[in-house]
């Protein structure tokens, strides 16, 4: 894809952070946008700030609704008559938790929205981009697809699922017109910290501190990152100096990773009753 004028572009999740980036950035370079968040406010803000040719469409709405992102899909493309981009970026965490302690609802909750959410926007919206000779499919997954980071195994798994699912279509997808790119994220700066979904505030305050302290990207590099790769034909991008290396060493020391990676826990504190629901 060499540019985006007056194409119309599909963002999840485009009330803060990347997706709302995403969102002006496009906006900057002449496409039409058709945006969705949970969070009506928040949509709200973002559509306000964009210039009035860009705003296409938008609904608040929870992508692991499965009923409103098909009928988001069907509205968008009558709307605006053509769907070119889509990126599926709405995604949730939640408070860092030992497998040991966790319960079965942590993993539906954050599957729904993060692996669910991607997989309904995907099948939505394949007609519709597979209706143009050239169109893009953007999933955002993390860095948590791929290496295994303690506490965090409901975010792993559904992170490793999108990689997979979009890995999987791509191939699928080879030589046709439609490019299919895997995301993944390292640190970024945004609100997905804060809006985790946690049980105990020390614990949440705890999280989000060091999340903060450990995110070394801006979502507006991030968006950047993006959109550059979208650009240059990528099929696979990894966004910071972080995600990168993580990138690198499971690739290069599969097994070994995970021995340093276990041997820098402090186990009797991260197992400890104060990582454990309340």
């Amino acid at each position: 894809m060499k540019n985006f004028s007056q194409k119309v572009v599909v963002i999840t999740g485009a009330g803060s952070g990347i997706g709302q980036e995403l969102a002006m950035q496009f906006a900057a370079k002449g496409a039409i946008l058709a945006l969705n968040d949970w969070n009506e406010e928040a949509l709200n803000e973002t559509w306000e700030i964009l210039p009035e040719e860009s705003r296409g469409y938008m609904e608040a709405f929870d992508v692991g609704d499965r009923k409103k992102v098909e009928e988001f899909a069907a509205s968008a493309r009558k709307a605006l008559g053509r769907i070119d981009v889509v990126i599926n970026n709405a995604g949730m965490t939640l408070e860092i938790r030992p497998v040991i302690y966790s319960e079965v609802e942590d993993y539906e909750k954050v599957l729904q929205v993060n692996l669910w959410g991607v997989i309904y926007g995907s099948l939505a919206f394949l007609p519709l981009l597979r209706e143009q000779k050239e169109s893009c499919l953007v999933n955002i997954s993390s860095v948590f697809g791929l290496m295994g980071f303690p506490g965090q195994a409901p975010y792993n798994v559904s992170k490793f699922g999108v990689r997979g699912f979009t890995e999987t279509l791509r191939v699928e997808m080879r030589g046709t017109g439609l490019q299919v790119v895997c995301v993944h994220p390292g640190g970024i700066r945004t609100n997905i910290a804060k809006n985790a979904v946690a049980t105990d505030q020390a614990a949440h305050d705890r999280f989000v501190k060091n999340f903060e302290k450990n995110s070394p990207t801006t979502a507006d590099q991030a968006a950047k990152v993006i959109i550059s790769g979208i650009l240059r034909g990528k099929n696979r991008v990894t966004i910071g100096s972080d995600a990168s290396f993580i990138d690198k060493i499971t690739r290069l020391m599969p097994e070994s990773y995970e021995r340093v990676l276990a041997k820098s826990l402090d186990r009797a504190k991260f197992l400890s009753r104060g990582n454990r629901k309340q």
